[in-house]
């Protein structure tokens, strides 16, 4: 009996030293469960990894079969942090609580990795579909609008259309790059389609006003007056409007509408200018003088520039 405590003493020693916590010995439970997919596939090569920072050892893990399904002995009593992962799909986990007699399984179902396009336009829009593919063709068309390649543009953006047709904002895509390369009949058609499915849009409205001025249509002032004087205005709007009422004699009315669009970009010459001329009409000479010099010092080398140096000295 001596000799039976002794050789145990001894045992439970050397397990000490070899880093292996008595209550360990006793440790029996168990974990098992079955990882699959969305629609119920097992998953393979899963990797599962439970962790109880108090327990020794404080991390399990292993690996799926087959049908998906693992387990694992050896567990202490008590809540465990159980994460699932699979190359492809998005990782799980839970809280599993480990006792020594009965474990509920450790189930979980995975869901799979999915494109940003497919998520957001969900997975029927692109049925047949290369996501990745997609995110390039729309990557050229945007790099090429970016470098004023209106034709490059207009045909990649046109070829993602066919494609994803409720990708509705590349019809003002396709409009812009037409306006931009004066080809104005085909932009309006661009900016009208989408109108059609977006009858509310205001930019979109914006936008085929923009066209119209530029075609020559005076009558669409109006139109763009009352989005220029919303928040979405952009700095040209504003300046487009001014030369507009500049054109008419209104001198008031353009100053108005050039510090406004001073106000979108203070660095921006081409208004600071007309309200030093809008200055000059009024017949005040400071006033004048002090934008003539912003003016200069701006942009000294551009025409504006060039125009308000010399303008500065020939007034008194």
């Amino acid at each position: 009996m001596c000799c039976f405590r002794y050789v145990f003493r001894r045992v439970f020693i050397c397990l000490l030293l070899l880093g292996v916590a008595a209550p360990a010995l006793g440790q029996s439970g168990r974990m098992s469960g079955q990882i699959v997919d969305e629609n119920g596939d097992p998953i393979a090569g899963a990797q599962i990894r439970a962790e109880k920072p108090d327990a020794n050892p404080p991390v399990r893990e292993t690996t799926t079969d087959d049908d998906g399904r693992f387990s694992l002995i050896g567990f202490a009593s008590g809540q465990w942090r159980v994460t699932a992962t699979a190359e492809g799909y998005n990782e799980d986990f839970g809280t599993i609580t480990v006792t020594q007699s009965s474990t509920p399984p450790a189930d979980f179902e995975l869901t799979k990795i999915r494109h940003a396009l497919v998520r957001a336009l969900g997975e029927e829009a692109m049925d047949g579909l290369d996501p990745d593919e997609i995110e390039q063709e729309l990557e050229a068309a945007d790099s090429a609008f970016n470098s004023e390649n209106w034709e490059a543009a207009i045909a990649g953006y046109t070829s993602l259309l066919d494609k994803l047709p409720m990708l509705t904002t590349l019809h003002s895509q396709i409009g812009q790059s037409y306006r931009a390369n004066g080809d104005y009949e085909p932009a309006l058609a661009a900016f009208r389609t989408r109108l059609e499915l977006e009858p509310e849009n205001e930019g979109v409205k914006a936008d085929i006003a923009r066209t119209r001025l530029a075609m020559g249509d005076l009558d669409a002032a109006s139109e763009l007056e009352a989005t220029a004087s919303g928040l979405d205005a952009s700095k040209e709007d504003l300046y487009n409007l001014g030369e507009l009422e500049f054109a008419k004699g209104e001198v008031d009315a353009a100053a108005g509408w050039y510090e406004k669009a001073t106000m979108v970009d203070p660095n921006w010459v081409l208004p600071v200018f007309k309200l030093a001329l809008v200055a000059l009409n009024r017949g005040d000479m400071d006033t004048a003088k002090q934008h003539f010099q912003k003016v200069v010092d701006l942009d000294p080398n551009s025409d504006e520039g060039t125009q308000a140096s010399a303008t500065l000295a020939a007034l008194p």
